[in-house]
């Protein structure tokens, strides 16, 4: 369910300290100082995808600072994952300092002092991942040795999309927590590959995807294939099947539905279907307008007519 704050809706004097109130609440205690003598404004819209909580966030320049007094006196056991959409990130945690620029995604530890400043108004997607779900994926998340995941990297687009996507999403029970979980499985793919932890997709884990990747294509008539499905007949966790299709820069389900679409319509350029719902339900379609409307939207054509022109090339 998506809630709403918005600084403006009470008096001009009290909006900085409304603001503060409701980052300390939802995120943790931390002192803000505002970076620009201009009038204060800022707006949240939050929502919760299981454990995970996702926020959009626009502000006025501002200076947030978790110094250790908060942390001893407001504990706080979250990590904080910051998709940058609009501004300029300047953090500093462990030792470490990194510029965030648009489409890079920040780590910050709220168990530990930090200092997050924007010199100017920013907007962001902002992601509070419970520590234990965060280590249980990174075991060494703790001892980062960066802060950022690069927005240039295909994993670090993909981890952006997915965090973009979601923050403006209104789901609840178990469609919103597998979301949740599938944001959190990419980002740890992503932290993986840019701090060291796995490499790219090679090696075992190639063998493994490919697997994977033979199982789907051999089962894609059935509606019912899931990342659960998928995960016993590999007989492997299905965080460990969102990590493989990560590092390759998908989801399993995104590779599941292109492998149908792609299938699909190879099959139609070929002519080696006498109608289009025997198409669709050969593929895993249960629903034929829902096929129509991703084929066309991937193709450009409905398949309907894609058909109909082969048809007419034969003869």
């Amino acid at each position: 369910m998506l809630t709403y704050f918005d600084a403006s809706t009470v008096r001009e004097g009290e909006r900085f300290a409304y603001w503060h109130e409701e980052i300390c609440r939802n995120f943790c205690r931390a002192e803000s100082t505002p970076v620009a003598a201009e009038r204060f404004d800022a707006s949240l819209s939050r929502t919760e995808l299981g454990t995970v909580q996702i926020s959009q966030i626009e502000c006025a320049p501002l200076r947030y600072q978790r110094a250790p007094s908060d942390v001893r006196s407001a504990p706080s056991d979250d990590f904080l994952l910051s998709l940058l959409l609009d501004g300029e990130g300047h953090l500093e945690q462990h030792g470490h300092h990194a510029r965030q620029q648009v489409g890079d995604v920040a780590i910050y530890d709220t168990a530990q002092p930090f200092v997050y400043q924007f010199p100017d108004r920013y907007r962001m997607a902002l992601l509070k991942v419970p520590r234990r779900a965060m280590l249980a994926r990174v075991p060494t998340a703790e001892q980062l040795p960066s802060l950022l995941i690069s927005g240039q990297t295909a994993l670090g687009a993909l981890a952006g999309n997915m965090i973009r996507n979601a923050a403006a999403l209104d789901l609840d029970g178990p469609a919103a927590a597998k979301v949740g979980a599938s944001i959190v499985d990419v980002i740890a793919a992503a932290m993986d590959v840019e701090f060291g932890g796995m490499a790219p997709v090679n090696g075992r884990h190639a063998s493994l995807l490919a697997r994977a990747q033979s199982h789907i294509r051999s089962h894609l008539d059935d509606p019912e294939l899931d990342v659960e499905s998928i995960a016993a007949a590999l007989s492997v966790s299905t965080s460990t099947l969102a990590r493989l299709f990560a590092g390759a820069g998908t989801t399993v389900m995104r590779w599941l539905w292109d492998e149908r679409l792609a299938t699909s319509h190879r099959v139609l350029v070929e002519g080696r279907a006498r109608q289009v719902t025997e198409v669709a339900l050969s593929c895993g379609f249960s629903s034929f307008s829902h096929f129509s409307r991703s084929f066309k939207a991937r193709y450009g054509q409905s398949p309907n007519t894609l058909m109909k022109s082969g048809r007419s090339a034969a003869h």
